[in-house]
């Protein structure tokens, strides 16, 4: 089993480079729960799709903190598109294993959206993907 932490803000770092480094010390510096209500709101719907999955298969189970996390699935949200007086929000989503010092295993980002998405493609590409990759239907 392993245990996965949910984060969701605005990520206030720009990379020219796409050097994915600034952001992973950004995630695992952040505290978890989602602060501002639009960020609680996208946490809430990726959420309710991961849980699903979670419920379904049992091949991952929730972290509550950063410390019993074995990685992190981080949605970066870039913006926000109003379409039919609904708001949407896009951006990015990343999955960062910490890894573990003793064994000089630095924290690295092992799957990440193509490009900038709607949060409810996002998480259903990397359900998709977790899907495949473990065998299940």
């Amino acid at each position: 089993m392993r245990r996965a932490l949910l984060l969701v803000f605005r990520s206030r770092v720009v990379e020219a480079n796409n050097n994915d480094r600034s952001i992973i010390e950004q995630v695992l510096k952040t505290d978890p729960q989602p602060r501002s209500g639009r960020s609680a709101w996208v946490y809430g719907q990726i959420a309710r799709k991961l849980n699903s999955y979670i419920r379904k298969y049992k091949s991952i189970k929730p972290a509550y903190d950063l410390e019993n996390a074995e990685f992190v699935i981080y949605f970066n949200i870039i913006e926000y598109r109003r379409l039919l007086n609904m708001m949407y929000p896009y951006g990015e989503l990343y999955v960062i294993v910490k890894g573990s010092p003793e064994v000089k295993n630095l924290p690295r980002i092992v799957w990440k959206t193509k490009k900038i998405v709607w949060a409810n493609d996002a998480i259903g590409d990397l359900i998709k993907d977790l899907k495949t990759l473990r065998g299940e239907s």
